[in-house]
């Protein structure tokens, strides 16, 4: 019979094959995003009507979407050059007008991708390079367009003969743009704001540079307003495709965690407990984002004690959305220390669950769940009580506006919105707790997305 260490070891000599086959390699190049699902949404994230109304409260005619998260949001596309972390590789162009397009643009090689991806795509204005550049050398041209190169099939060989029907499909995709490729990502972009009518406009972007990447294109006509808020703002209310993938990875994330957690013995330490969740989340098509296990800074002594309570925090994605989980855990018998402390925070989190609906204020929930603990009869040590949204980012949420720093807002809550609240406590020199789980703001309550169970985990 194999022990619970034996386990432990063997587990961790196959995460080490797993890592070895370019997982470690291809998180660092894609922005900290996995590859979605075959059996990916493919519909356009973005809450259309949420957004109208956020850019029509701001007195914005549109935004341009530079981050890859935001352009990821609106374009339904992570481009092939953003993956290898190049500077403006793609944007997205949203106008506020509904009757004006919205607007992909791509470098020519994602076009290929583009092809065989099963998704709603705005529309595309796809770019290459600039065929005619050395007449460019030392002269000042900017109103000047320079010659785009053929699109991307056009730049190699063919043999016709020996074509797939992925190919042929790909060749067929980029023909239709054949006379329609510009020279640079700058003036691609300057092309996509004339379509979307937001030549002249009012617009929010979420990367000061883009001044100087439309000046290089020879336009200054749009007003830019440097917001990342205005994102964060939209991106908060979540449109059913966006609840679906974090009902997708919630589930997938608390299950890693737990799988994690059963592979575990006394003596792992902070890279064990690392390794183990990456591994669990890889085979449940996740990938993991990071992991606090122990404390913030680890495992006190180092490694995992027994009779030492500690927490963990697992975050990980699918389809780019990330799941949240927090849980403590005891090797060995629970103290009655640690189990009032546990029952401390399940009783502020179901305090929490019973008034969380549209309308409700960040700071109504922690006076809720303070009053709950103070009216336990358990005495109450320093708990953290922290609502944060939860998406396409670990903290998915605008913050407070007008300030020259970044402060956490008091949101008030709205229908689909896709949040956890954060009760941590950490007793340095005992142990630490922590429990959270993630939930939908439905019209009337709460939704669950994965299971709520007990908050002390006992292995």
């Amino acid at each position: 019979m194999v022990n619970r260490r034996e386990l432990l070891k063997g587990a961790l000599v196959a995460g080490s094959a797993v890592a070895l086959g370019g997982g470690a390699t291809k998180a660092t190049a894609n922005w900290g995003m996995a590859e979605p699902k075959p059996n990916f949404d493919g519909r356009l994230l973005v809450n259309k009507p949420h957004a109208y109304k956020v850019l029509e409260q701001a007195g914005l005619d549109g935004l341009i979407a530079v981050n890859p998260v935001n352009v990821f949001y609106f374009g339904n596309h992570l481009g092939f050059n953003s993956k290898m972390q190049q500077r403006n590789a793609s944007f997205a162009v949203f106008p506020r007008d509904k009757n004006k397009p919205s607007i992909l643009v791509v470098g020519s090689g994602d076009l290929w991708t583009i092809s065989r991806a099963n998704r709603e795509y705005p529309n595309i204005i796809p770019y290459s390079v600039p065929a005619n550049w050395q007449d460019f050398v030392g002269h000042d041209v900017a109103d000047e367009t320079p010659q785009a190169y053929p699109g991307f099939s056009e730049i190699w060989s063919q043999n016709a003969a020996g074509f797939t029907s992925f190919e042929k499909n790909q060749i067929a995709f980029e023909q239709q743009f054949k006379n329609e490729f510009m020279p640079t990502p700058e003036h691609a972009l300057v092309k996509a704001l004339k379509e979307a009518g937001l030549e002249k406009g009012k617009v929010a972007i979420d990367d000061l540079s883009i001044r100087s990447t439309l000046a290089r294109a020879g336009h200054d006509r749009t007003t830019l307003i440097e917001s990342d808020n205005i994102f964060r703002k939209i991106r908060v209310v979540k449109s059913d495709v966006e609840i679906g993938h974090m009902g997708v990875i919630a589930k997938a994330n608390q299950t890693a965690a737990m799988n994690m957690l059963a592979s575990l013995d006394v003596g792992a330490n902070d890279y064990d407990i690392d390794h183990l969740f990456r591994l669990e989340a890889a085979k449940q098509g996740a990938m993991s984002t990071w992991l606090v296990g122990g404390s913030v800074g680890g495992f006190p002594d180092g490694e995992l004690r027994k009779n030492v309570p500690f927490l963990i925090d697992a975050v990980s994605q699918i389809n780019y959305y990330h799941g949240d989980f927090a849980r403590t855990i005891v090797f060995g018998e629970p103290s009655k220390k640690l189990l009032d402390r546990t029952k401390l925070l399940n009783t502020a989190w179901h305090a929490v669950l019973d008034i969380m609906r549209p309308g409700v204020r960040y700071s109504e929930i922690e006076k809720v769940a303070r009053k709950a603990m103070a009216g336990s009869g358990i005495s109450v040590p320093p708990v953290g009580v922290i609502p944060h949204s939860v998406g396409l980012q670990h903290t998915d949420e605008p913050y407070r506006d007008n300030l020259a720093f970044v402060v956490k807002d008091d949101l008030v809550l709205q229908e689909n919105m896709t949040l956890t609240v954060d009760f941590p406590t950490l007793e340095i020199g005992w142990g630490n707790c922590h429990l959270e789980d993630l939930v939908r703001i439905t019209k009337d309550g709460v939704e669950p997305l994965a299971k709520i169970d007990n908050p002390l985990i006992i292995l």
